[in-house]
């Protein structure tokens, strides 16, 4: 059982690298869609407001904040106890961080390359993607710092980072294969993603989610 995060820049092709490694592989891939699905089906509906404006430090103590991360947490942890599985974004790398079986990605570029890409794809000026990209930033390293303590743009927190400036997606898809290939196998009782014990009630949430797709 391995665990792949990918954590991304706006623009840096990041989400379609994640997504093939785990078509490639042949795993499973878990984004916004995927996490949404099964809180919602859990009964917390709103992941999406917290994650994309992230609270003030007085509503971090709302309970409704609160229990949503916690049950954020808990899904991607039921998600990665299934085995072989790419997370994308979310704070994976925070959360994931002292499993022996997870490698941790980051997918970058420059900030102009990324704000041309954005352009490009959603026919918006570029002075518009430059401040839609930039803004994106800021949120990810909000929600990642606020709930998580961590500093979203530090790379020595990565165990792989690709700049798609230089590699194009192929590229970057292979090289995140070869290290992959390269890690060793945890030793007796390391802390690994099979050792997660997951909640019944959200395990059986897990299987109607899986099964409707």
């Amino acid at each position: 059982m391995t665990l792949v995060t990918v954590s991304r820049q706006m623009g840096s092709h990041g989400a379609r690298i994640a997504k093939s490694l785990a078509k490639d592989l042949g795993w499973t891939f878990a984004d916004k869609t995927l996490i949404d699905s099964v809180l919602r089906q859990y009964g917390i509906p709103q992941l999406s407001k917290i994650y994309d404006e992230p609270p003030s430090i007085w509503e971090l103590f709302d309970e409704d904040a609160t229990t949503t991360i916690n049950m954020l947490d808990a899904t991607m942890k039921a998600i990665a106890a299934r085995g072989d599985t790419v997370i994308l974004g979310r704070g994976g790398f925070s959360l994931f961080a002292d499993y022996a079986d997870a490698l941790h990605v980051l997918i970058k570029a420059p900030l102009e390359r990324r704000a041309q890409r954005i352009a490009r794809r959603d026919a918006m000026p570029l002075e518009d993607a430059l401040t839609r990209v930039k803004a994106d930033d800021a949120m990810r390293r909000k929600f990642v710092r606020m709930f998580y303590g961590k500093d979203w743009a530090k790379e020595n927190q990565f165990d792989l980072v690709i700049d798609t400036a230089e590699t194009s997606d192929e590229q970057a898809h292979a090289l995140v294969k070869e290290a992959l290939a390269a890690m060793p196998t945890p030793g007796l009782g390391a802390h690994t993603t099979s050792g997660i014990v997951v909640d019944s009630v959200l395990a059986e949430t897990l299987d109607e989610v899986f099964g409707a797709r």
